[in-house]
């Protein structure tokens, strides 16, 4: 089945993969650079688009911060600090150095705010249904910069329940285990 992803993904053979030249962590800063412009782009989100604004929210913010990070993961990439890096990489290719990094430390001190976890849950959710799909296309971030109201969730897939969509107890995705788990809002 891996073979098979990395076939569709590089078109390449176990050959090449098990290549030294063969780079994991440039590869998953690629992807998810195309991707994430894709999705920005598209939910007019670009430069000078009329929902670049709502790109600051915890929602998309997490979005991008997860998707990266499982992307950059599922290519091989386990070591925490190299993976940090490559996500500041990601975000530098599509904000800018100064912006981008900032947006990564930012990242790390919303942890705890339970949009950024959705957000960020939902991003890698999307990477994964891409990538075991490759007819799904991961839209998930430009529905909600489309949204009329950025805060609301934006519309799941076919098959995906509202309640996979949220934050509750263990349907948390720990994507690292040294980051901390997000707490559940007490209703």
């Amino acid at each position: 089945m891996l073979m098979g992803l990395f076939q569709r993904l590089f078109e390449a053979t176990r050959d090449v993969i098990a290549l030294p030249n063969f780079d994991a962590g440039n590869k998953g800063v690629e992807i998810s650079t195309s991707i994430l412009r894709e999705c920005i782009d598209r939910g007019s989100a670009g430069p000078d688009g009329a929902n670049r604004r709502r790109l600051v929210k915890p929602f998309a913010r997490g979005y991008m911060f997860g998707f990266s990070d499982a992307c950059i993961q599922r290519l091989g990439v386990l070591d925490e600090l190299e993976s940090l890096a490559l996500i500041t990489v990601v975000h530098a290719r599509i904000f800018g150095h100064k912006v981008g990094s900032s947006l990564v430390g930012d990242a790390l001190r919303d942890e705890r705010n339970a949009e950024f976890g959705r957000g960020r849950t939902a991003g890698a959710k999307d990477l994964f249904r891409w990538l075991d799909d490759r007819s799904y296309t991961p839209l998930l971030l430009t529905r909600f910069l489309q949204a009329d109201d950025a805060t609301s969730c934006p519309i799941l897939p076919t098959g995906i329940s509202p309640a996979e969509s949220r934050i509750e107890g263990a349907a948390i995705i720990r994507l690292r285990p040294s980051l901390k788990i997000i707490k559940p809002i007490e209703h």
